[in-house]
């Protein structure tokens, strides 16, 4: 993550006040910040979103595009599903550590979260839905996320973003026949729709989880920890989950110390009693996100900014 060099005082202070129940922000230890969210902003790809978790210049921003891409069947490849195929990239601008190569590790581990997260079993996704003709053709989704600016909690934001992306996405409609040849041997064969009226939705795509991080410092733990929280934490641990409230996956990142057996009990049931009220949130900001007509999408940069 990156990172923020404090004094011992404000280390110290930071420490006590959230062991007191305190939080610099005036936010209780659960409470998340500001969510704001924004489906469609690319409009190359099958599907975006761009979710910012604080305020404009104070918060975490990543964007998030989805494009879809029909490829060949190679031998060792499942042969009745698709893939999806993630790269998350932090930029240069989002904070000066992250300059020159300084972000590489960082986008590694996020690459292979977002990966786990999305082809493994737990994501809910249909993979078996992508694939065109068994061991021949099938669907790949690339999902690319850029990390516009740091903040604090940049895994649950880029969820956030890669979640609402793949909601919104929709791919090309294909049309498979079987043709038969000179010889009399039958073979198939696709044709891809070319109507954007026509396209197909990600099936299984609302099973999607989404993920609470949370950050010890000193004898207590919080959620959504803001730059200077991240800055004293001693541990943390990311928990993802499903919509049912099913813990999908459960990540240590970062540093050396653990989270003793008791504590980490209680962490799992606070998820999943949090994730339900996310859901909730999740689900109210993407259907305004949604509604938003074209003549509602802001036409300048600045307005832009103004709005997001």
């Amino acid at each position: 993550m990156a990172s923020l060099t404090l004094s011992p005082a404000e280390q110290d202070y930071i420490t006590r006040g959230i062991e007191r129940g305190f939080r610099g922000d005036g936010r209780s230890g659960l409470d998340r910040r500001e969510v704001t969210l924004r489906t469609n902003m690319i409009s190359q790809a099958n599907g975006s979103a761009r979710c910012r978790t604080g305020y404009l210049g104070i918060g975490t921003d990543v964007l998030v595009g989805i494009k879809a891409e029909v490829c060949s069947w190679k031998p060792g490849e499942p042969e009745d599903k698709g893939t999806i195929v993630c790269n998350v990239e932090c930029s240069p601008s989002a904070a000066q550590e992250f300059e020159g190569r300084g972000a590489e590790e960082l986008n590694v581990e996020l690459t292979q979260l977002l990966d786990r997260i999305l082809n493994g079993p737990q994501s809910g996704i249909d993979l078996a839905k992508l694939c065109i003709i068994p061991k021949q053709d099938y669907w790949v989704l690339h999902v690319d996320a850029l990390v516009l600016d740091v903040k604090g909690s940049i895994i649950d934001t880029l969820v956030w973003a890669t979640r609402a992306a793949l909601l919104s996405s929709k791919r090309p409609k294909v049309v498979v026949e079987s043709i038969k040849d000179e010889d009399g041997n039958v073979h198939s064969e696709f044709d891809v729709v070319d109507d954007a009226e026509d396209q197909v939705a990600l099936e299984g795509a609302e099973n999607l989880p989404l993920t609470v991080t949370f950050n010890q410092i000193g004898k207590r733990y919080v959620v959504d920890a803001s730059e200077q929280e991240e800055a004293v934490t001693q541990a943390r641990l990311t928990v993802a989950v499903s919509p049912q409230t099913e813990i999908c996956a459960v990540q240590k990142s970062g540093l050396m110390r653990g989270f003793p057996p008791s504590l980490l009990s209680e962490i799992l049931q606070t998820a999943r009693r949090i994730a339900r009220e996310e859901f909730s949130r999740f689900n109210d900001l993407f259907t305004a996100a949604n509604s938003t007509s074209a003549a509602d999408e802001p036409s300048t940069g600045s307005t832009f900014l103004g709005i997001f």
